[in-house]
Parts: C-alpha cells; sequence; structure tokens
C-alpha cells in the first residue's frame, strides 16, 4: 500500500474509472489502473510522473492510458499472432531436439518446447506491452512473492476447486452423451520423465507452463483488454484465446471455463501470482494423478 502523508483522511478516486478507493488503496479492481507512489511525485504504473494530486484525483487526465496500460487491442492481436508463430517455431525446434533422446522423446520434446515458449511469451509482452513502462512488474501486477491474504488463499483454492468440479462434470455429460470428440484426453504418460527425472516434469509443466501462460493470457491479453472493454468483457476474450489455444476440442469448453475463473482471479485479487499459484496447482494435481496411475 503506498503511504500518501497528510491525505489521510482525503477521498480517493480512480483517475481511470472514478471508483472510489478505500485509504491507501493504490489498485483500482474496477478498471485495474494503479498509481505508484515515488518520492513526492505520482508514477503511474506506465511510467508516466505526475504531480500528487493529479495521480490520485484527477479526472481522466490520462485517458491515452486508461488502466496504466500502453497496450491496446492492436498489439494484443499482434501479440497473439507472435505467440502463435512461437508455439510453431518451438514445436519444430522441441521435436528435432527431443528425437536425439529416443528413450524420453515426447518427455525430452515437451520439456524443451515449453522453456522455449516461456522465452518466445516473454519477449512478445515485453516489446508489444511492456517496453515502454518503467515498472513493468508493476503493470502485470507480478511483484515480490509475499504471504498471501487468507483470502487470496481462499479464493485460489475455491478457483482451483471449481475448475476441477466443472472439467469433472463435463467429462461425465459428453461421456454420457458418447461425444467422444468432446471427451478431454488424459495427459499422455509419454510427456512425463521416468524415475526421479520427473522433478523435470513438474518443473515445467506445473511452474514454467502456468507462469508463461499467466503472463500472456491474463498479465497481457486480459490487462491489454480491460481498459478498452471492461473486465467482464475482457475477461470473456482472454478465456476464449486461451481455450482456442489449446486448440484440441476435448478441452476447449473446460479450458474456457478455466480461463474465466483465472481471469476473475486476477481481477478480483489483483495479484497475477493468485492466477499463477491456481493454474499450477491444477497442472501439478493432474501430472500427479497421470503419474501415480501409470
Amino acid at each position: 500500500m503506498s503511504e500518501f502523508s497528510g491525505l489521510r483522511d482525503r477521498p480517493f478516486y480512480c483517475s481511470s474509472c472514478g471508483l472510489e478507493w478505500s485509504a491507501f488503496q493504490n489498485y483500482c479492481a474496477s478498471c485495474g489502473y494503479q498509481y505508484v507512489e515515488e518520492a513526492d511525485a505520482g508514477v503511474l504504473a506506465c511510467g508516466i510522473s505526475v504531480a500528487r494530486n493529479d495521480a490520485c484525483n484527477s479526472s481522466r487526465n490520462f485517458s491515452s492510458v486508461t488502466g496504466c496500460v500502453t497496450w491496446g487491442g492492436g498489439q494484443v492481436i499482434l501479440g497473439i499472432i507472435a505467440v502463435v508463430l512461437a508455439l510453431f517455431s518451438a514445436a519444430m525446434v522441441a521435436s528435432l531436439l527431443g528425437s536425439v533422446y529416443s528413450d524420453q522423446e515426447s518427455a525430452v520434446a515437451t520439456w524443451v518446447s515449453v522453456h522455449l515458449m516461456f522465452l518466445g511469451i516473454v519477449v512478445t509482452v515485453w516489446y508489444f506491452g511492456l517496453r515502454h513502462t518503467r515498472y513493468p512488474l508493476a503493470v502485470l501486477r507480478l511483484g515480490r512473492i509475499q504471504r498471501p491474504k487468507k483470502s487470496t488463499v481462499f479464493m485460489m483454492l475455491g478457483v482451483l476447486s471449481t475448475s476441477l468440479i466443472a472439467t469433472s462434470i463435463y467429462a461425465g455429460i459428453v461421456d454420457a452423451l458418447g461425444w467422444g470428440i468432446l471427451t478431454p484426453p488424459e495427459i499422455e504418460s509419454e510427456i512425463i520423465f521416468n524415475g526421479p527425472f520427473i522433478l523435470l516434469t513438474f518443473q515445467a509443466l506445473a511452474f514454467v507452463t502456468p507462469l508463461s501462460e499467466e503472463i500472456f493470457f491474463r498479465g497481457f491479453v486480459f490487462r491489454g483488454l480491460v481498459p478498452k472493454i471492461g473486465p467482464w468483457m475482457a475477461i470473456v476474450v482472454s478465456a476464449c484465446v486461451f481455450s482456442v489455444f489449446h486448440v484440441n476440442f476435448g478441452v476447449m469448453i473446460p479450458i474456457f471455463i478455466t480461463g474465466l475463473l483465472f481471469a476473475w482471479l486476477y481481477w478480483r485479487t489483483g495479484s497475477l501470482w493468485a492466477s499463477i499459484g491456481a493454474h499450477a496447482g491444477q497442472n501439478a494435481l493432474a501430472i500427479g494423478f497421470q503419474a501415480l496411475s501409470t
């Protein structure tokens, strides 16, 4: 929380949407606007310095950067195209490297692909979104890791449980209807490393993948759309993009539901670490169940 000396009793309003803030609040849960204090001047998360009073109470003085985001729909579209190209490039390189290790070809290819995609996403998000900001981690709401609030932990667990339950119900419905093409596929055992090297699988799929996907789909796509179309529509659109990226018809609906939940969690808590944690927990459980069943 920022400290506003001498302004404790004054009301504060979001410079982007006008919503009244509580004392010392520096993040708007409605539109995503963030205020960062630096010395005696207010500094928007996008790096634009303004006077203290303007930062706290101005009436849309910086409408061109609403939500403290320096990118918009055009950059989001270009970023999606760039990540699609990176996805195909990473798959080709990973396939070549995986063929060198015939015993664990799929596991190696998956591990390499995950890390190449992480690099591709970081470069894409930086170039199309963060390179013009002074506080890129603040814009993403990806600050240093701190002990989470109890409410955040409960919301993370609630989102994780809801996602798992929704996926289970969906799988039961399509199975009862005999719609095989829409049945969610299980994780292939071939992509899991054998023995103690399974830790590499957890590192890639339960840490790197959630981190990279949350940075892109929530931190970049969702954050870039919020100032233009509002949080609820941005949640839906970002979930659609998240779902389409997974290609397989059997997971599109469950992934869409999960995308809605993760985006809501990010918006509600104002922390990307919350959605990363829920995402990591879901992937870790899926890997763990698959490993125990083989």
